[in-house]
């Protein structure tokens, strides 16, 4: 079920997802039985408090936004949306937001990602590394990985690691899926918190 505002579509949403039923804010459908995914438009009027409801209910929620911003990510998750991405995306981005929230995972935007880690890395750097979490052994790692792992702790985006490095952005994702693996990180995000002693699991 998409939630959205009157006369705000895409075409995309229903290729993506042909049995979906489309919603109107302040409407009485949207609180009908459904067991799907939602998907909730930022920027209308309650939309924080749609993505609790519907959160509430069991219903895995992602939020679409006309312009990604840091704090409206911030508001969404808060809210408790286990998604966040362009209500313009194309309808591979949104099936594959829909596999992996739908699996558990989270959907973010890389370039929100990347900047949230980079402003994370100075804060997380003041603190002392506590005690590694079990499995979190560096020397798993080739010196490849390790160079991978120190530019993603500061914050560098893929393409910037492939032009610092002077590999192929392909590559990176190689060697960060490696590292990932074998620290048992989820992405990004839980790699600065083990990095840092900041989580233990």
């Amino acid at each position: 079920m998409f939630i959205t505002e009157k006369d705000f579509s895409s075409p995309r949403w229903r290729r993506a997802f042909p049995e979906a039923t489309l919603a109107i804010a302040g409407q009485d459908n949207t609180d009908t039985d459904h067991d799907g995914l939602v998907w909730v438009l930022t920027g209308q009027p309650g939309w924080e408090q749609l993505i609790r409801r519907q959160s509430a209910r069991g219903r895995t929620v992602l939020a679409l936004t006309r312009r990604p911003q840091l704090d409206e990510l911030r508001r969404a998750l808060t809210a408790g949306a286990r998604g966040y991405l362009e209500a313009m995306s194309s309808t591979a981005i949104l099936t594959q937001a829909a596999a992996t929230t739908r699996a558990g995972g989270m959907w973010l935007p890389a370039e929100l990602v990347n900047r949230m880690v980079g402003l994370l890395s100075p804060l997380l750097a003041q603190t002392p590394p506590a005690a590694r979490p079990n499995g979190y052994d560096l020397s798993l790692l080739t010196n490849r990985e390790r160079q991978v792992m120190a530019e993603v702790l500061s914050g560098a985006s893929n393409k910037r690691i492939a032009l610092t490095l002077n590999i192929t952005e392909r590559t990176v994702k190689a060697h960060l899926s490696s590292v990932f693996e074998k620290l048992g990180a989820r992405d990004r995000m839980h790699l600065m918190l083990l990095a840092h002693g900041q989580e233990q699991s």
